[in-house]
């Protein structure tokens, strides 16, 4: 990862500092002016690994570790940072070629890329907005959100990689793709490569990362079947899925929806006791919900507007 030495920031972000079990602090209160898409060096909880510059993750627990207990009404709170406002997924598929692909995932994570714009699942998160130069400006849902796919086989893919590896795939991808201040840059890493602690004490996780001092939204989203605790199986599959390829949409679209409102947590919409969007309805009311004339195995969200977990918006 030596060609990422040197990705630094420019500019300064006041920040939070510490973790909670979600990996994130809670956010205590809201600051006077919102931030820009810019990180520094100096801000808490950031992490400098190799020249790579990455926020400590927000995990998704397993099903076996997430909480089940049906929440209060609450709200989840603006942390006056910033959130994607016209998001755009950009899919990384580091090393599937050489570690191969059993069970088609990159096939799925495509096409369901390619219909999540404008479905009612998504619409959910257009009720949460961020405030910029005094503007409140509301997240959309357009029909086009897939920003494409990357097969990066250059570079391999350690068996466990670090959270600093991941960080800098997805740079990787960034580089390659193009800067997009409203990009979720999805890291999918092969099989039998993943991250340590993936299965048995998270699935999945986001987190930002510093480009040239700019905010990344990026995802570490292992390959799902090899997890018993992720999603496979969890209902019968839609008729063009396999089951124990479900945990794939349903994780996937758990940490894509978390990029969106909360890119740089907690800087976002969170929940000081119950975290973010899909953490507060995890594993909770598995559905097959429609996303145009297809559909995929999905985890409702969040809505501040019913205070309840929610297919639809």
């Amino acid at each position: 990862m030596n060609k990422f030495t040197g990705i630094a920031a420019c500019a300064s972000l006041i920040a939070i500092g510490g973790c909670s079990a979600n990996g994130v602090t809670p956010f205590g209160g809201q600051i006077a002016q919102t931030q820009s898409h810019v990180v520094g060096l100096s801000a808490p909880g950031w992490i400098n690994e190799g020249g790579v510059l990455y926020h400590s993750p927000h995990y998704m627990a397993t099903a076996k570790n997430a909480s089940r207990t049906k929440p209060p009404a609450i709200l989840l709170v603006y942390g006056n940072g910033p959130v994607l406002v016209k998001p755009k997924m950009y899919l990384i598929f580091w090393g599937y070629k050489t570690y191969g692909d059993q069970y088609n995932v990159k096939k799925l994570l495509e096409n369901y890329g390619k219909v999540i714009g404008g479905s009612p699942l998504n619409n959910i998160y257009t009720q949460y907005s961020e405030v910029s130069s005094s503007n409140t400006i509301y997240i959309t849902n357009p029909k086009k959100q897939f920003g494409g796919v990357w097969e990066d086989d250059g570079n391999a893919v350690p068996l466990h990689p670090t959270d600093g590896q991941v960080a800098a795939e997805a740079l990787a991808g960034v580089a390659h793709f193009g800067y997009d201040p409203n990009g979720s840059y999805v890291v999918a890493t092969p099989h039998g490569r993943s991250s340590s602690g993936f299965g048995s004490s998270f699935c999945a996780y986001h987190s930002a990362a510093s480009y040239s001092g700019k905010l990344v939204s990026y995802t570490n989203l292992p390959y799902m079947p090899d997890a018993n605790d992720c999603g496979s199986n969890v209902i019968s599959p839609p008729s063009d899925e396999i089951a124990i390829d479900e945990g794939v949409t349903i994780v996937e679209g758990h940490e894509y929806a978390e990029s969106v409102t909360d890119p740089n947590p907690p800087r976002g919409w969170y929940n000081n006791q119950y975290g973010e969007i899909g953490d507060i309805c995890a594993w909770q009311n598995i559905q097959n919900d429609p996303f145009h004339k297809k559909s995929y195995s999905s985890q409702p969200m969040y809505s501040n507007a019913s205070q309840s977990c929610v297919h639809s918006y």
